[in-house]
């Protein structure tokens, strides 16, 4: 979701098992949610800025609240690409997957990439059909 930031108020800090949290309630859209941060000086959510976050509705001792997280970021490789993190588990599966039909002498050594890339479009598309 995205949305205009309209208030930024420093709750409180207090203590978890990730160290010194510090609790903030945010306004945008004509709501109110809480969002925790590392830092006391946090740059996630800016007064009169749009940001990007996840929406979460959460239930506590006086009723439903909600709590928001920033979306996380994209890693990039050394290249500067965007790896999606099945992705770039699949390659890792698929050429294990084809080294083990090597060792079992189903495969020739040099037809291990060409598998690898078999199976790699494999579970991407199964992985798609997933998604729908």
């Amino acid at each position: 979701m995205k949305a205009i930031i309209t208030g930024v108020e420093l709750i409180k800090d207090y203590e978890s098992k990730f160290g010194t949290l510090y609790l903030y309630k945010i306004s945008y859209d004509g709501k109110q949610a809480f969002y925790s941060s590392k830092s006391d000086k946090q740059e996630k959510f800016i007064k009169g800025q749009e940001a990007e976050f996840i929406e979460e509705v959460k239930t506590g001792k006086n009723g439903n609240y909600f709590n928001i997280k920033p979306v996380p970021m994209q890693r990039q490789s050394n290249f500067s690409k965007e790896l999606k993190k099945e992705k770039s588990k699949y390659s890792g599966f698929a050429v294990s997957y084809a080294k083990d039909l090597v060792v079992a002498g189903k495969l020739e050594f040099e037809e291990l990439t060409t598998y690898a890339w078999i199976l790699f479009d494999l579970m991407a598309e199964m992985d798609k059909t997933l998604e729908q």
